[in-house]
């Protein structure tokens, strides 16, 4: 995404979705440079032109990119923990990027998480945030209303972790049968 234009509306990473209310040229320590302006709510945020791409300002997703999404969240997953430090800034590094397939696998494994032991204060919060902008940018581009669409998002979590419950239980079973036939055959 290059340029943008006036009344254009955006995704910023920290804002969500945002409306391009213009350009204002501006001297900063001393330097002239150009800065977009986004209105996000009551909120006006300000980027400079040469930052737009890697700040990761981009269009909002398509109805196709967000069917992926949805199919994204009912794949199961086995997260694992590790560096709890580490790992919740690498949680915050995936919502700073606002990429919604980062996001959309951040909260499945944070779900996945959930569900089988309880999370930590912060990894709630992140868990909470990527489920929101999930949530705002689906509803701006499908025009759903908030509580079908995190319905939705809710439904597809469950969904995947049923997945998953299932698969663990049939290998279980398969290791139980092959110990069964191990034991029989000595």
């Amino acid at each position: 995404m290059k340029k943008l234009k006036v009344k254009q509306i955006v995704v910023e990473p920290t804002a969500g979705i945002c409306e391009v209310e213009g350009l204002r040229r501006m001297v900063v320590d001393g330097v002239e440079r150009d800065f977009y302006i986004l209105a996000s709510g009551n909120a006006r945020i300000m980027i400079p032109k040469e930052q737009i791409e890697r700040r990761g300002i981009r269009e909002p997703m398509t109805k196709e990119e967000i069917k992926k999404i949805f199919q994204l969240l009912k794949v199961p997953v086995s997260p694992t923990r590790g560096n709890t430090k580490a790992q919740y800034l690498g949680y915050r590094e995936v919502l700073k990027s606002g990429n919604p397939q980062k996001i959309a696998k951040l909260l499945r494994d944070l779900y996945i998480l959930e569900q089988v032991e309880e999370l930590k204060g912060k990894e709630r919060d992140i868990m909470e945030q990527a489920r929101r902008f999930l949530c705002d940018e689906i509803v701006f581009v499908t025009e759903q209303s908030r509580t079908k669409v995190m319905e939705r998002i809710n439904q597809s979590l469950k969904s995947m972790y049923k997945k998953k419950v299932a698969r663990e239980r049939q290998r279980s079973k398969r290791k139980k049968e092959k110990a069964k036939v191990k034991t029989k055959g000595k």
